[in-house]
């Protein structure tokens, strides 16, 4: 706290006043500065501004003591005006109070008489700036608690999770906008409302067994089914410094995005047991056949037997490299490095790479050409697209009867390049279609009962052209074949 002491000003047009009263205010310490009229003292004022207190004689030239009062005060409010005067009436002293003087000091006076009002004024003067300055914080500091208040309201509203805050008498004070939509009846009833507008007897449970845990940190986790659908309700005491609880809050998850991985998970594993365990059991069984001697010592026999111990163990190989593209792609460990490539070439590769496979089964495989533009390069990685068409074509021979038809068509529509893998197959029903592109996913039918697959690889298909920017669609019919097409933007 500064000590220095107050500077007074005297206003008076008699020197000798003057020089009086500067002389018993200087003998008490105060920093004194005179005026032999009120425009003086004005100019002084102005020029300084830091005068704690005003002597101001009441008749004087120029400017009365009166004006001088109102117009000092007008430059600061806080300023303490004492009137000295040998005219002192009524009339007077309530002029000058109503211009904000603090009080008289008739003329002729002793030093006490004159030191004692500027004192009690200067006093008074103190606490009056203390007060505003009092005034003035706790204005600022309810200003910030409820800047707070709404800034903490608005983040609980902009929650997605559904937030309750329940007072010590098991009332509902407080419900963001989530909360409301999860518990309608709760949100149409009046605050503070009754648990009972929660609608929801577990719910209601947990908040009371929250009330009742003591004094100690804790929170309540119950996983509660509201309107069909399944929420995580964590919920803690609301607890003062005195370690006592005045409420509770809970915290309402919505968790059927877990709850669908969680299924997923679990079907994800027994689809895996179930496709590893079909064709490791074959394997087995061919390979003790072979070492029991039961298949005989027929050569041909024996070939056979390892041949379709092969074709399984390179379904499950095809199968393992197929996850691991996938989960390397869903993980984002999978790279490929996009650069302008030849799709035309690269289909057409691809295509001559399956043609042994179809004249196994005598199928008619045909490319075809109708660009009618120079420029068919793609960015694109050539091993991903590799693997894109070769899935497409196998897919096609392998769900395509024995002297059935092939064709790959390369075709352009503006800004993409077109490729179509088309067969006159088994076809697919429209729910079969819709799932095509699912995770694991084979149609089930007595047409496709032996036809070897994971379900993995039109899945895996879609993920690599969609990281390419590009789209793929599928048009299919029982007995009547399927068409897969795949777009892919032209390189500029």
């Amino acid at each position: 706290m500064s000590t220095e002491m107050p500077r007074i000003l005297v206003v008076d047009d008699e020197p000798g006043m003057r020089e009086g009263c500067r002389r018993i205010l200087e003998s008490e310490g105060y920093h004194v500065q005179t005026a032999e009229d009120g425009l003086a003292a004005i100019e002084l004022f102005q020029a300084r501004g830091d005068f704690a207190a005003a002597l101001v004689d009441l008749k004087m030239p120029r400017m009365d003591g009166i004006e001088l009062i109102e117009r000092i005060r007008k430059i600061d409010e806080d300023v303490t005006a004492l009137v000295m005067t040998a005219y002192a009436t009524i009339e007077t002293a309530v002029q000058a109070t109503k211009q904000g003087a603090y009080g008289y000091i008739p003329k002729p006076f002793t030093p006490d008489e004159l030191l004692i009002p500027v004192k009690n004024g200067l006093d008074m003067r103190a606490l009056s700036i203390e007060a505003r300055q009092l005034r003035e914080e706790r204005e600022r500091q309810l200003l910030e608690v409820a800047s707070e208040r709404s800034k903490c309201r608005t983040i609980i509203n902009c929650m997605s999770d559904g937030v309750l805050v329940v007072n010590r008498s098991n009332q509902v004070v407080l419900r963001n906008a989530a909360a409301g939509l999860i518990l309608p009846k709760c949100d149409s009833a009046d605050l503070p409302a009754d648990s009972s507008t929660l609608a929801c007897p577990e719910l209601q449970d947990l908040i009371e067994d929250t009330l009742a845990s003591g004094p100690e940190p804790v929170i309540h986790s119950r996983e509660i089914a509201l309107g069909g659908t399944p929420y995580m309700v964590n919920a803690s005491p609301i607890l003062e410094r005195h370690q006592q609880a005045t409420g509770a809050v809970a915290v309402l998850r919505d968790i059927t995005a877990l709850k669908e991985l969680e299924t997923a998970k679990s079907m994800f594993v027994s689809m895996v047991a179930h496709e590893v365990k079909s064709p490791l059991g074959a394997i087995e069984g061919y390979l003790n056949v072979l070492l029991s001697g039961i298949a005989g010592d027929d050569p041909d026999q024996h070939r056979k037997m390892l041949e379709r111990s092969l074709l399984r163990a390179r379904a499950l190989g095809a199968m393992v490299s197929e996850l691991l593209n996938l989960t390397a792609m869903r993980t984002g460990n999978f790279v490929i490095k996009r650069v302008p490539l030849d799709l035309l070439d690269l289909v057409a590769t691809t295509t001559e790479s399956c043609r042994e496979q179809a004249d196994k089964k005598e199928q008619a495989l045909s490319f075809s050409c109708a660009l009618t533009v120079r420029n068919h390069d793609v960015l694109a990685d050539k091993a991903a697209m590799s693997m894109v068409f070769k899935n497409l074509i196998d897919n096609a021979i392998k769900y395509t009867p024995a002297k059935g038809h092939i064709a790959v068509r390369v075709d352009y529509d503006r800004a993409y390049v077109n490729v179509t893998v088309e067969d006159d197959g088994i076809g697919m029903t429209p729910e079969d279609t819709d799932r095509a592109f699912d995770e694991f996913f084979r149609a089930k039918n007595d047409k496709t009962a032996g036809i070897p697959g994971t379900g993995l690889g039109l899945t895996l298909v879609k993920t690599l052209v969609e990281t390419h920017h590009g789209r793929i669609s599928v048009q299919s019919a029982p007995g009547e074949g399927t068409a897969f097409t795949v777009s892919l933007p032209i390189a500029e």
